[in-house]
């Protein structure tokens, strides 16, 4: 998959399922082993299992290789990915056709008007985005146009734990596997008001750069149980959407999961905000008989 595509699609998934839509401090544990790395066991497993959470684009120059973590998946049988990345030219031409809006359609069409321009004004000033390039974005889906910014706010340099699994594992010469497809997830937000989807990505105090900042401290602490309760104002504000979004999505996941282990041990690598609380997956696949242990992780 060409990094193009990949910063597009990837995107989706940073903002809302590690971001906004991360575990609701409600329904998670207050407390636990500061990692985003567990050993999966027990329950018929002939060998052990590995769940990594992720975030999925960074810069490169933030980027943190565990080689522990990166042992376990060449000591497995199959990478587990949200959403295989390597496909073919074709298939990623076809995703990007429907990353766009209707024809004579664009952004400006549903946003209030001052709205609009205090973000454009955002993007050319604040992100340095060249106007010819803007003008190109307002023709995506709102959450490909939020999409096609991050690189602005990140640089040309970046790096993503689903990037640098898959190479390793296509290195290796193991299959990977995608617990859903393409249109699964542009599904699930298509099925959101372009209105609502806008809102929910820029507002007022939009700033992507400290947003991105606070991301990332979070995940660099590997605290899993603190970034539930500092999103909890987000959260809380489109509560209404995390059972689609989140819930949905892991109870599928659990279902799924215990036949793909019990065929051939796996590397599962998901997004961090699906580990932890009632309905993640560290307490459904516990749920469900699996041994689920911290592995503590140290840098290269």
């Amino acid at each position: 998959m060409t990094m193009k595509i990949y910063r597009l699609t990837s995107a989706i998934v940073l903002y809302f399922l590690f971001c906004v839509f991360s575990v609701h401090p409600l329904l998670s544990q207050t407390s636990g082993p500061n990692t985003v790395f567990w050993e999966i066991s027990g329950n018929g497993l002939l060998k052990p299992s590995y769940l990594f959470g992720t975030i999925h684009i960074l810069p490169k120059d933030e980027f943190v290789a565990y080689e522990l973590a990166d042992q376990k998946l060449t000591e497995s049988e199959q990478l587990i990915l949200e959403m295989e990345i390597d496909v073919p030219m074709k298939t990623q031409v076809e995703w990007a056709k429907k990353l766009m809006l209707p024809e004579g359609s664009s952004i400006p069409d549903f946003m209030e008007t001052e709205d609009f321009l205090r973000l454009k004004s955002y993007a050319l000033d604040s992100l340095q985005v060249k106007e010819f390039l803007f003008n190109a974005y307002l023709k995506m889906k709102p959450f490909a146009f939020y999409s096609a910014l991050i690189p602005h706010v990140i640089g040309k340099k970046i790096e993503g734990y689903e990037l640098h699994f898959s190479k390793l594992a296509k290195k290796e010469q193991l299959p990977v596997v995608g617990l859903e497809t393409f249109d699964f997830q542009l599904g699930i937000f298509d099925s959101i008001p372009n209105e609502t989807q806008l809102k929910m990505f820029f507002d007022e105090d939009t700033d992507l750069k400290s947003e991105l900042k606070e991301m990332l401290e979070m995940y660099q602490d590997q605290d899993i149980y603190s970034m539930a309760e500092s999103l909890e104002d987000a959260s809380d504000k489109y509560a209404e959407m995390e059972t689609e979004l989140l819930i949905k999505r892991n109870i599928d996941w659990a279902e799924k999961l215990p036949d793909l282990m019990k065929q051939k041990p796996s590397f599962i690598a998901v997004g961090a905000g699906h580990l932890a609380g009632e309905h993640g997956l560290i307490k459904l696949l516990r749920e469900k008989g699996f041994a689920v242990e911290p592995i503590m992780l140290s840098e290269n």
